[in-house]
């Protein structure tokens, strides 16, 4: 599973997911939007689980307890995928160049950046 597709609301709910581990419809609610509907929450986590991104058990009474069957680490590298192809054109370097213009880097995030690229496995 390397082509993930997550909306802005359903990776708000991988979010906490990832986040707690496993919860129940409610607890994802209560920190995604308490005011959203529980059927709407609801139907959003169902539609995850039909895409195979979470999955549930049985808690207590008809309760279900909903975790993810996908780790964020996947999620991330392809959206960053979607992102390099989609935004840079494919351009490792174009991304790397925004990153480092646009955010405010520490020292040590920088020497461990030049680390990552000394050691980056050369193309032939």
């Amino acid at each position: 599973m390397t082509d993930l597709h997550l909306t802005q609301r359903e990776l708000d709910i991988m979010s906490v997911l990832w986040e707690r581990g496993e919860a129940t419809v409610n607890e994802v609610r209560d920190q995604v939007d308490p005011d959203l509907a529980y059927t709407s929450i609801s139907s959003m986590i169902r539609t995850l689980e039909i895409k195979g991104y979470v999955s549930h058990r049985r808690g207590e009474g008809k309760t279900h307890i909903y975790f993810p069957a996908i780790d964020a680490e996947t999620a991330g590298e392809s959206a960053l995928s979607r992102v390099l192809d989609k935004i840079y054109g494919g351009s490792p370097i174009k991304l790397l160049a925004h990153l480092v213009q646009q955010q405010r880097l520490s020292s040590k995030e920088l020497t461990r950046m030049r680390d990552l690229l000394k050691r980056a496995p050369k193309k032939r």
